[in-house]
């Protein structure tokens, strides 16, 4: 995976003095400048921060990496570890600190505070995403005051829609937050350490972003086996019912299926995971995943073993940290194994600027076995331009549509270069 496509702009910043240039994305969050919580932030933090005191640096959910390096030059000789959801947002922020000069001591997909059970640092940023759902960050408030060392703070910048619940958050932890900036967009608070312990990561953490119990959802078809269990979580979409989208896809899957014999399948960018429980459960097939979102790579894992799916494969990729061991799951499909995969079904991910669609059909014929099939959907608006793009091997199926979504399903019939 390469982030050079993904690059729109390069924009300027300066904090403390310290000047830096930063490489922006149309894939990720402020695509176009420097957002105005950031700026907000990072003065409330030139202001409360004191510099001898700020020797490492933690920015979760870091993006292009803005606060993580700002404060790294502004407080030269600091230790910088950044971490996201996202692989592409931890890609950019490891290009944008390349970029200025600097060496993150670790650049991590991840999830809030997972995995910084007995961690501390002198200064925590956080640029909070609002639609993480509210039990998700009411646990983040409550638990981010045990990885602030003794003398450190964390700085934390939401939107005011969620100002007074983080505020409720922070203070049933035992935690007086400051009100450090506010404008008429956000509000920025510093939190201290003020006597709690050491954080310590729950081994059910995960359970935190589920929204209620798992339910047997009906798939297309007349076969019992077209029948799911599905769980939602927050942060995902598809929670209580399936997009026009994924129901598309299911419905080529099952169109294909009375020819199809599928030992091993591959979902990119699963989602909650209907489609890969969806497969496993009308087909039997053992099915991986890929996709930049850790998030739903974890969320479709923990789907799969509530449908059956136990074990990686013999030969399996190597699971990305944290995912749970029914399911192997990276990043980028070119850590798959080549010619491995009876099914390859994907939600086209597009992005303006980006030609990701060569990329996609490229990755499908190298990961497909011979006469492997081939499932994509996406808007209508984009399946003609993607459809132009496919290469030699590919025979067409079927394909259908349905309020704005086409989906294709193609077979492999050769691998001519």
């Amino acid at each position: 995976m390469t982030t050079d496509s993904y690059v729109l702009k390069t924009v300027p910043l300066r904090f403390r003095g310290a000047d830096m240039r930063l490489e922006l994305s149309h894939a990720l969050f402020s695509s176009n400048d420097i957002d105005a919580g950031s700026k907000l932030l990072l003065k409330a933090v030139a202001k409360a921060a004191d510099a001898a005191a700020v020797a490492s640096i933690l920015d979760i959910g870091s993006g292009v990496g803005v606060l993580g390096i700002a404060c790294a030059l502004g407080y030269p000789g600091s230790a910088l570890s950044v971490r996201d959801r996202d692989a592409l947002a931890c890609a950019f922020s490891a290009r944008n600190a390349k970029i200025n000069k600097l060496k993150p001591e670790t650049v991590e997909t991840a999830l809030f505070l997972e995995g910084l059970t007995g961690k501390d640092f002198d200064l925590v940023l956080c640029n909070v995403p609002a639609k993480a759902g509210p039990p998700v960050l009411d646990r983040f408030f409550r638990e981010l005051p045990g990885i602030v060392s003794a003398r450190g703070l964390a700085a934390l910048v939401v939107v005011n829609t969620i100002a007074e619940a983080a505020q409720a958050s922070l203070t049933a932890a035992g935690v007086e937050p400051i009100v450090a900036e506010q404008s008429k967009g956000h509000t920025v608070f510093i939190v201290r350490r003020e006597g709690r312990a050491a954080f310590m990561e729950e081994p059910d953490a995960f359970e935190g972003y589920a929204r209620g119990l798992a339910k047997t959802e009906r798939g297309p078809g007349s076969s019992r086996r077209s029948n799911y269990r599905h769980r939602g979580y927050w942060g995902l979409p598809e929670f209580d019912t399936p997009s026009f989208a994924t129901v598309l896809a299911m419905e080529l899957v099952e169109a294909g299926a009375s020819g199809l014999l599928a030992r091993r399948a591959c979902v990119i960018n699963p989602g909650s995971g209907r489609l890969p429980c969806f497969i496993r459960s009308r087909l039997g097939a053992f099915v991986e995943l890929c996709g930049r979102d850790v998030l739903a790579l974890k969320a479709s894992a923990a789907n799969l073993a509530i449908n059956g799916q136990t074990g990686p494969l013999e030969n399996g990729t190597a699971a990305m940290p944290a995912i749970p061991p029914a399911c192997a799951a990276v990043a980028w499909p070119d850590s798959l194994p080549e010619a491995s995969y009876d099914l390859v079904a994907e939600y086209a991910d597009v992005t303006p600027r980006v030609d990701s669609f060569e990329a996609s059909w490229l990755a499908a014929r190298r990961l497909l076995k011979l006469g492997g099939s081939y499932v994509a959907v996406m808007t209508s608006a984009d399946f003609d331009r993607f459809e132009k793009r496919k290469p030699k091997g590919f025979s067409k199926l079927r394909e259908k549509k349905k309020k704005g979504w086409t989906a294709g399903l193609w077979r492999l019939e050769s691998v001519d270069k």
